[in-house]
C-alpha cells in the first residue's frame, strides 16, 4: 500500500513538471527567428493572401499561449497533431523511430555495465595498482572526450583507414535487411554513445565499492574465510548498488541528449535526427511531440530508479 500511494504522489509530482517542459518548450520553439511558413512557402511568387491563409489554417495567427493551449487539449485528447514538414500524423512519425532510439541507448548501456563494472571493481579491491590506473586512464578519457570528437575518430579510423564498420544508417544501401547488418551498423554509435558513459561508471563504481569494502560486515565475511569472489559479488556489490542505481537514473537525460548528436552524425534513423529535422524546419507539432516522448521516458526512468531503491536495500521506506 505504501508503495502504490507512493507512486500515486510521484505521479501527481510529475504532472507539474510535464506541464512546465512543454511550456518551455514551446516557447522557446516559438522565439525562433524564422516561422513554419517561411519553410513551407519555398516559391518565391507566393502571394501575401496564400501566405495569410496558410498561416490561419495552422493557427499561427494567434497568441502564443493560445495556440499552446490548443495544442494542450489535443495531447489530452489523444492526439499528437500533424507535422508541417510532412503533413503526417505526430505519432506514427514518433513510432516509426522510437524503436530504433531505445535500442542505441539500450545497447550502449549494456556495453557500459559490461566493460565498466569489472573495471571499477577491480580498481577498488586493487587500489593504486596497474588495475587501477588503467581504469582511471579509461576513465579520464571517457569523460573528457565529447560524443561528437569520438564519433568523428571512431569514423576515421573504423570507416575509412580500416573499413570495418560502416559509418552512415541501419543498414546498407543494397535493400537487403539482416540482422547481422543491422548490428554490423550498431557497432560504432552505440560505442560512441557509451564512450563518456564508461568513464563515468567506472569512477561511480570505484568509489562506491572502496567505501564497501572498508566496511565491518566485509571484514567480518572474509573473517569468516569466505572466497572473495563470493565476497565482493554478494556483500560488497550488492550493498553498492544503491549509488550505481542513482548514477544509471542521472544518465538517462544524457543518454537522450548524446543519442541526439550520435544520431545525427550516424544518420541513425532515431527521434534524435527526427527531432533536428524538426528544428530545422520549425516543424512545432513535431518538436512537441518529441518533447512529449522524451519527458515521460525521463519521468518514468527515475521513478522506476526510486522504486528499485527498495528492492535493494528493504530498510529504506518510501
Amino acid at each position: 500500500m505504501n508503495r502504490f500511494r507512493y507512486i500515486i504522489k510521484r505521479l501527481l509530482i510529475a504532472i507539474p513538471t510535464f506541464l512546465g517542459i512543454t511550456v518551455l518548450v514551446y516557447l522557446l520553439s516559438s522565439l525562433t527567428p524564422s516561422s513554419p511558413l517561411e519553410i513551407l512557402f519555398n516559391d518565391p511568387m507566393a502571394t501575401k493572401e496564400q501566405m495569410a491563409a496558410m498561416e490561419k489554417a495552422l493557427g499561427l495567427d494567434q497568441p502564443v499561449y493560445i495556440q499552446y493551449l490548443h495544442w494542450l487539449g489535443s495531447l489530452l485528447g489523444g492526439n499528437l497533431g500533424t507535422s508541417y514538414r510532412t503533413g503526417l500524423p505526430v505519432a506514427s512519425m514518433i513510432a516509426d523511430r522510437i524503436g530504433p532510439t531505445l535500442i542505441l541507448p539500450g545497447t550502449a548501456m549494456a556495453i557500459t555495465i559490461i566493460i565498466s563494472l569489472p573495471l571499477g571493481i577491480m580498481a577498488a579491491y586493487k587500489p593504486y595498482s596497474g588495475w587501477d590506473y588503467i581504469s582511471s586512464g579509461i576513465s579520464f578519457v571517457g569523460v573528457a572526450m565529447p560524443n561528437f570528437f569520438a564519433a568523428l575518430v571512431f569514423i576515421y579510423l573504423f570507416n575509412v583507414k580500416i573499413g570495418w564498420f560502416p559509418s552512415s544508417g541501419m543498414y546498407d544501401s543494397s535493400g537487403v535487411r539482416t540482422w547481422g547488418m543491422f548490428f554490423h551498423h550498431l557497432v560504432l554509435p552505440s560505442s560512441v554513445l557509451a564512450i563518456q558513459l564508461i568513464g563515468s561508471l567506472i569512477r561511480q563504481c570505484r568509489g562506491s565499492m572502496m567505501e564497501v569494502l572498508q566496511s565491518d560486515y566485509v571484514r567480518t565475511a572474509r573473517a569468516k574465510g569466505l572466497l572473495e569472489p563470493p565476497v565482493l559479488v554478494r556483500h560488497a556489490l550488492r550493498n553498492a548498488w544503491i549509488p550505481l542505481v542513482s548514477w544509471f537514473g542521472m544518465q538517462i537525460p544524457f543518454l537522450i541528449g548524446g543519442a541526439v548528436v550520435t544520431e545525427q552524425i550516424f544518420g541513425w534513423p532515431g527521434l534524435g535526427s527526427l527531432m533536428v529535422q524538426s528544428i530545422n524546419a520549425r516543424d512545432y507539432p513535431a518538436i512537441m511531440g518529441i518533447t512529449v516522448v522524451i519527458a515521460i521516458v525521463v519521468l518514468v526512468g527515475n521513478l522506476l530508479v526510486d522504486l528499485m531503491y527498495n528492492l535493494l536495500d528493504p530498510r529504506i521506506r518510501y
